[in-house]
């Protein structure tokens, strides 16, 4: 199992790409249906990684999984991804504008999946390790 400092880093560095965008998002001038449009996009991303490192991990894990909640996932990702990096590549912002915005949802996404398998391996350490989960609801009372 991973150390709590690496579990907490990994919640740290999600929280902190999600918010940067964020902010950056609903600190502009835009219309508000704009700022709605990023922040979806930015939502169903992040949701997408999480669905897709979930139904990635089942299948090698040897769990049943559907081929097409396989296939859905998969497609949610990318087009999500791409409707993204599309939607900012056809704005009429300044090069470095776009670049923050790209590297922001890059990170999100990168985050976005560390972060699912972290916690999915805390999950399945805490499962095999059953005694460790009851120090820890014993340390918690």
């Amino acid at each position: 199992m991973q150390s709590k400092e690496f579990f907490f880093l990994t919640w740290a560095a999600f929280l902190v790409s999600f918010s940067f965008v964020l902010i950056a998002i609903w600190n502009t001038d835009w219309m508000l249906v704009e700022r709605g449009f990023y922040t979806i996009c930015l939502g169903w991303i992040t949701f997408s990684a999480f669905s897709l490192v979930k139904v990635l991990r089942d299948r090698n894990e040897g769990i049943k999984t559907a081929p097409e909640y396989l296939f859905l996932a998969w497609l949610s990702m990318i087009v999500s991804f791409s409707i993204g990096m599309i939607a900012v590549w056809n704005t009429e912002w300044i090069f470095v504008e776009k670049g923050y915005y790209w590297m922001g949802i890059l990170f999100t996404t990168y985050t976005s999946v560390a972060l699912a398998k972290v916690i999915r391996d805390r999950q399945v350490y805490l499962e095999e390790h059953k005694e460790v989960q009851d120090a820890i609801i014993e340390k918690e009372e």
